[in-house]
């Protein structure tokens, strides 16, 4: 179970710098908060029972209430955020005039990205609300109903969660949506797939890890996740070498062997398969290098 928020609390604003192999013992839920997570450096792959989606620096993440997930590192990158978690009261005032569609449209699929001027406008938004939270708290003021510093704060936080929804857009690249909602154990058998992705895996090995027969095991995880343990592990290594090849300069062939493929040639063609373009293409149409 996730923290709550703190006694008497409606929301809390964190800068967060955890080391780049940070990973979450385990399954993870909050009861009481909405989180919303602003990405300044890092990589983190979130595995939830809906989707497994990666955040780089520069995207939101964002969770509601009850939803199990679990985070694990995508890079070697140190992990700096600033964490915003704020109770649903706290924006009733939002949600009771403009409806539920704004907390919908944001929290039903991260990852959010934007475009460059959009990001920086966001992101500094998010800066502002950390120092005015830090403001509130070193100054011990007053967050009572109708304060000045709750209405400040309060008013901050939907202006931003305006322009997430007017801005913000989801990257498909970025997540495997499921075919339908994961159970534990197979939610435990994708978190050991995103862990060792880069080994040469083997079906009774997971299967295993999930305490399932290996025959029971394949018709529950393709029931599940649409798609057979071969199927799977071979996108799940080519969303990882997608990755690498917007986020490193490393060769074709080094980005196949590192993310578990034996022959740089099988992962090129299932590339082109998957994605309708060569490694090399999509590198070239997608960075800034």
């Amino acid at each position: 179970m996730a923290l709550p928020l703190p006694k008497g609390k409606q929301i809390t604003v964190a800068y967060r710098e955890i080391s780049s192999d940070y990973e979450m013992p385990s399954m993870e839920v909050a009861s009481d908060h909405y989180s919303l997570g602003f990405m300044i450096k890092g990589d983190r792959r979130i595995i939830t029972p809906k989707m497994n989606f990666t955040l780089h620096a520069g995207y939101i993440g964002a969770m509601r209430p009850y939803i199990y997930h679990r985070t694990i590192p995508a890079s070697d990158s140190e992990y700096v955020s600033i964490l915003i978690k704020f109770s649903p009261d706290f924006v009733a005032n939002m949600t009771d005039t403009l409806g539920p569609q704004i907390m919908e449209k944001i929290f039903r699929y991260p990852p959010i990205t934007f475009s460059d001027g959009d990001r920086e406008k966001i992101f500094s938004l998010a800066r502002e609300i950390y120092e005015l939270y830090n403001e509130i708290e070193e100054q011990d003021l007053d967050m009572s109903e109708g304060s000045i510093s709750r209405y400040r704060l309060q008013n901050l936080l939907i202006h931003i969660l305006l322009e997430v929804y007017d801005k913000g857009h989801f990257d498909s690249t970025k997540a495997t949506i499921h075919e339908s909602e994961l159970t534990e154990p197979i939610m435990e058998a994708v978190y050991y797939i995103e862990k060792n992705y880069m080994q040469p895996l083997k079906i009774d090995e997971v299967a295993r890890i999930s305490g399932y027969s290996v025959s029971y095991f394949s018709r529950i995880f393709a029931r599940q996740l649409g798609s057979d343990f071969t199927e799977y592990l071979c996108i799940t290594r080519l969303k990882h070498v997608q990755n690498m090849l917007l986020t490193t300069n490393k060769s074709v062939m080094e980005i196949s062997l590192e993310c578990g493929f034996s022959y740089p040639g099988n992962m090129t063609s299932s590339f082109k398969k998957e994605f309708g373009m060569t490694p090399l293409h999509f590198r070239k149409q997608n960075t800034k290098l």
